[in-house]
């Protein structure tokens, strides 16, 4: 069968990961790729075997050639690039968040539904093997009832000289910790439940420019279980997650990228572990991907679009209803000056 052609827009380190899954790939391939620089593109094409490159987004989406994008470009032109491709008849992987506001989460899934294209977050976490077996041994009853979810992806991005222009603490781009490491304990834990949480209440860290530095989000879901999630770039953590229950807990070492889970009894009997041989997690959202194109599929089972909206609207409300409160610069003496100058009748 001939392999589904890829273009992918933007040539950055996360582009690379993904032409290499492609290249592993039994099903898909990379055609081609964009970047605003050409030489940049040019220069991804050669070194990752791209037959044609671009100098601008929208002239490889108008390749007849192309038969899905991958976008990996900054979080706020994730909506406009998806929608070109949309009305281009291009099936889409987003590079996660997908979107960073409800009313472009809402606009693009409805041209989506409407052009009968397949778009899709790359959420690539609840396509991992490990991910799916942890799934299955908690159907199964190995842990009893589960009761409570931890997952934490804290990573330390300082403010400096070198990083200070960078989108990680530009509010204009989307900085900061929720949208762009917040999305992996949120979605993880509403992967393994199914379902959107019915409580939701959160904590918000702030740094320079008014940038959320660290997140908490406690979650109750339907049934009574209760998620702790942690998310933050001014600090390391360990990227884990532990799911427990009445009869023991599942491991799992670096969940947003995890290749091993392991499952415990008790305390701590170790039963059993499963590991995933492919290093290169990709491979499994290409394959994904590429099967839900084969079978005229317009949306993911494993990572739905009203999941990819739910987490939109989440952190849309979580970082509007947490602003940073503003600072008065006015003076000591500006201050008292009213109660000084008052007088009796």
């Amino acid at each position: 069968m001939e392999k589904l052609r890829f273009g992918i827009a933007g040539c950055g380190n996360i582009a690379k990961r993904f032409a290499l899954a492609l290249s592993k790939s039994e099903g898909a391939e990379l055609y081609a790729c964009a970047a605003r620089d050409p030489e940049k593109a040019k220069a991804f094409a050669e070194a990752h075997g791209a037959q044609v490159c671009y100098g601008d987004y929208q002239s490889m989406i108008e390749d007849e050639n192309v038969q899905a994008v991958y976008i990996a470009t900054v979080h706020t032109t994730h909506a406009q690039i998806a929608q070109a491709c949309i009305r281009a008849g291009k099936a889409v992987i987003s590079e996660k968040p997908f979107f960073i506001s409800s009313k472009e989460a809402e606009e693009t899934i409805a041209l989506a539904k409407e052009k009968g294209v397949l778009i899709m977050e790359g959420f690539w976490t609840r396509m991992m093997p490990a991910f799916l077996k942890a799934k299955e041994w908690i159907r199964e009853g190995r842990i009893g009832e589960l009761h409570l979810i931890r997952a934490s992806f804290c990573f330390n991005m300082p403010y400096n000289e070198y990083t200070m222009n960078g989108r990680m603490w530009r509010p204009e781009l989307a900085g900061g910790a929720l949208w762009d490491a917040g999305v992996y304990p949120y979605e993880y834990a509403t992967g393994i439940m199914d379902s959107e949480p019915e409580e939701v209440k959160t904590l918000v860290q702030r740094g320079i420019n008014g940038v959320d530095t660290a997140v908490t989000m406690s979650m109750r879901f339907p049934g009574g279980v209760i998620a702790d999630c942690l998310t933050a770039i001014n600090g390391f953590m360990e990227s884990s997650a532990t799911l427990s229950g009445s009869k023991g807990y599942i491991t799992q070492e670096y969940f947003v990228g995890c290749r091993k889970t392991s499952l415990y009894q008790g305390r701590g009997e170790l039963v059993e572990t499963f590991e995933d041989p492919e290093e290169e997690g990709f491979v499994h959202e290409v394959a994904h991907f590429v099967d839900l194109y084969r079978r005229g599929k317009k949306e993911s089972d494993l990572i739905p679009l009203k999941d990819t909206l739910a987490f939109t609207r989440r952190a849309e409300q979580i970082l509007q209803s947490d602003q940073p409160k503003k600072i008065s610069k006015f003076s000591l003496e500006e201050l008292v000056a009213p109660a000084m100058n008052t007088s009796t009748i």
